[in-house]
């Protein structure tokens, strides 16, 4: 079972990571989300908690599964999801995907 700051740490930094590979500042991740610069600072560093409704938002705005924001995990068992746009940028030398 996961304590609160644990798992807030956890989240924020997933929401950091995902930021990052959109491109995203938290600036624009604030702006979007309706939420004050501080406010998405403090849960990236694991220190604040967003609303169900917020998270909801991060994950459609970050393409994420709620699962792997909270969790780390996607909804298929034992699978670490891997976001749409870092799954474009894993190629093989033949320019087919892995998820490796």
């Amino acid at each position: 079972m996961y304590k609160p700051d644990t798992l807030y740490a956890d989240i924020g930094f997933r929401i950091k990571e995902l930021r990052r590979i959109h491109h995203m500042t938290q600036d624009q991740l604030a702006e979007f989300m309706d939420i004050s610069i501080k406010h998405m600072s403090s849960v990236e560093r694991g220190m604040s908690s967003l609303s169900l409704e917020k998270l909801i938002q991060v994950c459609e705005v970050l393409d994420c599964s709620l699962d792997y924001l909270i969790i780390g995990k996607s909804p298929v068992k034992d699978e670490a999801y891997i976001p749409n746009v870092a799954r474009h940028a894993v190629f093989l030398s033949d320019r087919k995907f892995t998820a490796d």
